[in-house]
């Protein structure tokens, strides 16, 4: 029997959290290990109590300076006493091996003050590792419990302490999170509300064809962020998908010359039909993807092609994204990363400049339309009728498209499709396209033409 394909991640949401920030100063000890040379003099002091100088000397190979030079360190760190020609670990030596289990490695212990601005969510009231992008319209926001800013000072040092582990390896991240220890806690003071994004990735369930966010983040202890997780896959469920037409298999096929997923846009596909999906043989002008446009893995196919087939050139370049409809489409940073890699991928193959423009159905919801103004120079209403809503391209230069079919899957959408080369289709999508003066309609448009009072170039 055929193994079912391992779940995927299809597309990925990124949530923003509501959260207060708190100053937190504290003391905290690290434990740091000692250099090897002093470690293995002390460890032979340990066990020998009382060594001659000249006996430490001839064992380690050193010369009579660099015996010198590591004992006046060690002396100097109050850990070896130094009595006429013998050496012996003193008292702060011994401590160092008290506080180490047997065969362990000796360590010091550093005294430091700490102050970091600790973030706390208001839905779980746990903290959260500081988000460094700022917040953005067309992110998922979550609802915040009620009373839930009257979060008091005590609380939150109370959280620190309890919690500090946590602190240090999943939010401020540290290098050796179990070598630093809490000492004490002097003070805590309550600042501003703010927003901390936190990232699910969307993965497909071939065996149940279903999709569920995944939380990484909290994967470790998951029962403390449930109240946030809970929210979240709420407000997720929330957003609709695109709406289906007579015409978007067909329009499909034209477009890719792909046979395998328009049959299955109306018939929730079994584990079978995923298994040759995502196995399928690719063929010179068409290789299968399935998962979102601005997935990291497709980005990189679609990049490398296009690097490949355009070559070096002078020219202006541009980036065409047709959206879906739908209020869940882009819900991520993902899109704004994806459209840098692009630009930047064509500017480093000598493009003179690199313009960006989104395209989008009539039946697109009004409250999603501006969503990702920031991201691009164009927006656009298609005309109604000349694309189905649940069809998505990224065109690059007209050289290379990424083209998804999105599958409702219970009510979320399943991007599936794949990346097309084929001079001819492209061709067909350029045209399709390209706004003419019949029915299409500005969103917004560059800044300079705005402040010129000129008219959507057509």
């Amino acid at each position: 029997m055929v193994a079912a394909p391992e779940r995927i991640e299809i597309d990925t949401v990124d949530f923003e959290v509501p959260c207060r920030r708190f100053t937190i100063r504290a003391t905290i000890t690290r434990d740091r290990q000692l250099p090897v040379v002093e470690e293995f003099v002390l460890r032979m002091l340990a066990v020998l109590d009382r060594v001659s100088i000249r006996r430490l000397r001839t064992w380690f190979g050193f010369t009579e300076a660099e015996i010198q030079t590591v004992l006046i360190d060690l002396k100097g760190k109050a850990q070896v006493d130094i009595d006429g020609d013998d050496a012996m670990l003193a008292p702060a030596g011994r401590d160092l091996f008290r506080a180490t289990p047997e065969g362990g490695v000796p360590r010091i212990v550093e005294v430091a003050t700490l102050v970091d601005h600790v973030w706390f969510d208001l839905v779980s009231r746990n903290m959260v590792p500081r988000s460094r992008a700022r917040s953005v319209d067309y992110l998922v926001r979550l609802r915040e419990q009620p009373s839930a800013r009257e979060l008091p000072a005590s609380f939150a040092r109370e959280a620190f302490e309890a919690n500090f582990r946590d602190y240090t390896r999943r939010v401020a991240r540290l290098e050796d999170p179990d070598s630093v220890n809490i000492y004490a806690v002097s003070d805590v003071e309550a600042g501003t509300y703010s927003y901390q994004s936190v990232r699910a990735a969307i993965e497909l369930d071939p065996v149940r064809s279903a999709l569920r966010p995944r939380f990484l983040a909290f994967e470790e202890e998951p029962s403390r962020f449930h109240a946030l997780t809970l929210n979240a896959v709420e407000e997720w469920g929330i957003l609709s998908t695109p709406e289906t037409s007579q015409t978007s298999a067909s329009e499909y096929e034209r477009l890719t010359g792909d046979q395998l997923v328009a049959p299955i846009l109306h018939n929730k596909p079994d584990v079978d039909t995923w298994r040759e999906l995502l196995t399928a043989p690719t063929v010179p002008t068409f290789r299968r993807s399935v998962g979102a446009a601005y997935l990291d893995k497709n980005i990189n196919l679609l990049s490398d092609v296009v690097t490949d087939l355009r070559g070096i050139g002078t020219e202006a370049a541009e980036i065409v994204w047709l959206r879906p409809s739908g209020t869940g489409w882009g819900r991520s940073r993902r899109v704004a990363e994806a459209l840098q890699k692009l630009k930047d991928m064509l500017r480093n193959i000598h493009a003179s400049e690199v313009r960006t423009r989104i395209a989008m159905p009539r039946s697109t919801h009004k409250s999603v339309r501006k969503s990702h103004r920031r991201l691009f120079d164009r927006g656009e209403l298609l005309p109604q009728g000349q694309m189905p809503p649940n069809i998505e391209i990224l065109l690059v230069d007209g050289i290379a498209a990424l083209v998804n079919l999105h599958l409702d899957l219970g009510g979320h959408s399943a991007p599936v499709g794949g990346l097309v080369t084929d001079q001819k289709r492209l061709s067909r999508m350029v045209e399709r396209l390209q706004p003419r003066d019949s029915g299409w309609e500005s969103l917004w448009e560059p800044s300079s033409e705005r402040r010129d009072g000129q008219k959507l170039e057509r």
